[in-house]
């Protein structure tokens, strides 16, 4: 075998191609050490840092869609108890107005049914709304929670012009309603008048 002098550049060869070696790269030192620029390592830096800045990108946008997401099925389930609680109150009015209820039911202060107490503090703040004894279920919806309603009967009231003998009826309906999750609750009032 010949030995390789300094002046001939070895030859490799594949299948297909040959290759030579340049003969200023030297196969004993380092590549930075003849003359190439010596990498100090800050496109790893910048890419750790690009990382993590979309990583965090990506964890902000996963948490408001969660949010979003909360809110409108919070809004839903508000929506679902508000149109129960509104159904309840035209349940309670229709009732009212077809004579379902006559002055003796209000005298026995249960059921739902109730006689204003001026002394006692707001009858709808101190009734348990869970209970079927205290109030009247009504409208159920779409959800697993029903809703319910009180009456009370407050004093007769003479419109100007009306016969004295025949007042005017006032009942205040309280109807309350828990949404689908039964987490929301919306607690509507409303005042009627019936002349008989």
């Amino acid at each position: 075998m010949k030995p390789i002098s300094q002046n001939t550049m070895p030859v490799f060869s594949s299948k297909n191609d040959t290759y030579s070696m340049d003969e200023h790269v030297s196969l004993s030192k380092p590549l930075w050490k003849n003359g190439a620029r010596h990498e100090q390592g800050y496109i790893l830096l910048l890419t750790m840092v690009l990382l993590i800045m979309l990583t965090v990108l990506a964890l902000t946008d996963v948490s408001l869609n969660t949010t979003q997401t909360r809110i409108a099925a919070n809004a839903t389930d508000s929506e679902i108890s508000l149109e129960k609680t509104e159904g309840a109150l035209n349940d309670a009015i229709n009732n009212l107005l077809n004579g379902t209820y006559n002055t003796n039911d209000f005298l026995k202060n249960s059921n739902g049914l109730y006689l204003l107490n001026p002394d006692n503090p707001p009858l709808w703040t101190t009734v348990n709304w869970s209970s079927t004894t205290s109030v009247i279920p009504s409208f159920q919806g779409y959800s697993n929670t029903q809703a319910s309603y009180i009456i009370e009967q407050l004093p007769s009231v003479i419109q100007p012009g009306q016969n004295m003998k025949t007042p005017t009826y006032v009942y205040r309906i309280t109807a309350r309603a828990l949404g689908a999750n039964g987490n929301t609750a919306v607690m509507l009032q409303s005042t009627v008048q019936i002349q008989p």
